[in-house]
């Protein structure tokens, strides 16, 4: 059966630690909220959507070591075949130590990819993504974009970008075989050279002919309507935020789920905000992803009608 999503991109183990008030260094103290799950943007990404119904797919390449088991048994978890994923006895995910601020939620990441498991271009499954509805990738890993691009092309697949750092010149051109980026406001100003938010989409628009989306945390997002022309504006939902880890990957996992039920470009991004700010109240970015089961819990007052509606009949 042919997967609804196949993600391909960065594939980490978070170690999540929220820093109390004071911390005493050169001593032990306890902790209330420090635990250990996987992470990254494309592998958190493809763990919203499995958790509602979706069949999704991750590509990646793990060996029989500690950090592995602890990436496949997430994974496995959260409803993700682990079926594509390629067994190399060298190679791991990269550690993440996230490291979060009590009074802002800010992050303070350290990363480290000693024996990362790289993918090669023999490693991308092309017959399974020439079938596959949807495809998610980032800038990590571009030979694997770039192969997983080539593979999805002149296929129905949609594929979204997340982009957030590279090689602008090769980013440019990986924009141009995608459908769906959504990037951070910073990353597409550099990739553009504009600073306004509509004037980034419009230049992105140039790049890419899908439908381009940038996104700026509190602030919300903004796409460009292929039909007007015209710029949406999506507003951020008010949360008391406990840890941002992972907000802007529940906000792709959003739109997928929203592309995969037909939903339109506004609704989609509404959703993707909707699950940013679930993620943004509980530490690590897989916490407080809601599975389908829990839609119509989600409806708030400041929902549209039109979103709400879907989440009730979400079954």
């Amino acid at each position: 059966m042919p997967y609804d999503l196949i993600a391909i991109g960065l594939n980490a183990v978070d170690v999540l630690v929220r820093l109390p008030e004071s911390v005493k260094h050169d001593d032990k103290q306890f902790v209330e909220d420090l635990l250990i799950q996987g992470g990254a943007p494309v592998g958190s990404g493809c763990c919203g959507v499995a958790r509602f119904g979706f069949r999704v797919g991750i590509v990646a390449r793990l060996g029989n070591n500690t950090l592995s088991s602890i990436s496949i048994e997430d994974f496995r978890s959260n409803g993700v075949d682990t079926g594509l994923v390629v067994h190399d006895e060298e190679s791991r995910p990269a550690i993440a130590l996230v490291e979060i601020d009590h009074l802002t939620a800010a992050r303070t990441v350290f990363i480290q990819m000693d024996h990362y498991g790289y993918l090669k271009c023999a490693d991308i499954p092309a017959a399974h993504i020439a079938q596959t509805k949807t495809l998610l990738v980032d800038s990590y890993d571009l030979d694997a974009t770039e192969a997983a691009l080539e593979s999805a092309a002149g296929t129905p697949c949609r594929s979204i970008l997340d982009f957030e750092s590279g090689d602008t010149v090769r980013l440019r051109k990986l924009l141009g075989m995608g459908t769906d980026p959504i990037l951070p406001l910073g990353a597409a100003r550099n990739l553009t050279g504009q600073t306004d938010p509509g004037d980034v989409l419009r230049s992105l628009g140039d790049l890419c002919p899908g439908q381009v989306v940038v996104t700026d945390g509190i602030h919300g997002s903004w796409a460009l309507d292929r039909n007007s022309g015209g710029i949406l504006h999506q507003k951020a939902f008010v949360v008391q935020p406990v840890d941002t880890t992972g907000c802007g990957d529940a906000y792709h996992a959003g739109y997928i789920v929203g592309l995969l039920e037909g939903w339109p470009l506004e609704i989609r991004m509404e959703f993707g905000a909707l699950l940013a700010s679930h993620v943004a109240g509980r530490v690590g970015g897989r916490t407080a992803l809601p599975w389908r089961k829990d839609a119509s819990s989600m409806i708030r007052p400041d929902l549209s009608s039109t979103l709400a509606q879907k989440l009730s009949t979400l079954l």
